[in-house]
């Protein structure tokens, strides 16, 4: 796509207690592309939108009617043949429609993070937590946590979040020997600053402890302990603009309530705005300042 000059957000997005909008999505419409003009009927058109800083909104509406499309196309994720072919979306001020691949991994890598459907089997099962959020960390170039970052997290949070330790499977043992010696043939050792990071964000993210978490491979850990090691992965980055896609679907109803309560606390601690996208329009209701829903084709309402 050839690089154009930004666009500005136009004066008539309001603003709200003087400011402007985070996100701002305006006449979004989304289609397969096989050229430069959309062939078939839009999979979603319509779509307008905003976020505010410090929000948490709340997109929720029928199976295929496009949130999960709308979340990709934030984060410039979409796949190939689907494209963006009316409207716009402003990320603080500026349309990103139009960016190159490069410009939106540097939206990924620094301001936008996206938590994704079925996210849990994008752990790597041979790896232990540590290495793979030590290769978060090093592709963010993030070295130490920020100061304000630093307290050991809340107590409180950590132990509504603790679960008894799995039973071992026959076996189990002897594999995560082979598996050690094979990741400390491929390097990846970890700084004493990273650690410490480490230990911090998993104590943000309610883990008791950490130090278990991270020697522990993801066949070790419950489906609500590797959500939260994927969004400990997430906020790694430091995002501002943090889009969790349907981040309860593949959890009971006691994770879903303990997810959606730390989505809130990260909110806090980390200064977040937060698209949240689910089905689960009672949990919703508790923790979103808004709740948007999303038509057939994306109308919106509400």
């Amino acid at each position: 796509m050839e690089d154009r000059a930004p666009i500005r957000c136009r004066d008539t997005i309001e603003r709200v207690d003087g400011r402007l909008p985070l996100l701002h999505v305006e006449h979004l419409e989304i289609c397969r592309t096989g050229s430069a003009i959309c062939e078939s009927k839009p999979l979603l058109r319509d779509v307008s939108f905003s976020v505010y800083p410090g929000e948490i909104v709340a997109l929720t509406g029928a199976s295929g009617c496009g949130k999960s499309l709308t979340a990709h196309a934030i984060a410039g994720m979409l796949e190939p043949g689907i494209g963006v072919t009316q409207g716009h979306i402003y990320y603080d001020g500026e349309d990103v429609v139009p960016f190159h691949e490069q410009r939106w991994q540097w939206l990924r890598r620094e301001e936008v993070a996206l938590l994704i459907q079925q996210s849990l089997s994008g752990l790597n099962p041979i790896r232990t937590v540590r290495a793979q959020l030590t290769d978060t960390l090093r592709l963010h170039r993030r070295r130490q946590m920020p100061y304000e970052q630093q307290e050991p997290g809340h107590i409180e949070t950590a132990r509504s979040f603790s679960a008894p330790r799995q039973a071992v499977l026959q076996g189990v043992s002897r594999m995560r020997r082979l598996m050690s010696r094979a990741a400390e043939m491929a390097g990846g050792r970890t700084t004493q600053a990273q650690e410490a990071y480490l230990h911090a964000l998993l104590c943000k993210v309610g883990f008791a402890d950490p130090e278990r978490i991270l020697s522990s491979y993801p066949f070790e850990l419950s489906g609500g302990m590797c959500q939260r090691v994927l969004l400990a992965a997430m906020l790694s980055s430091g995002p501002r603009l943090f889009i969790a896609d349907e981040p309860t679907t593949a959890l009971d109803v006691i994770n879903r309530d303990k997810v959606l309560a730390l989505l809130q606390q990260l909110r806090q601690d980390f200064d977040l705005t937060i698209l949240l996208i689910s089905h689960d329009r009672r949990g919703i209701n508790r923790v979103a300042d808004r709740v948007l829903k999303m038509g057939p084709e994306g109308r919106m309402h509400g």
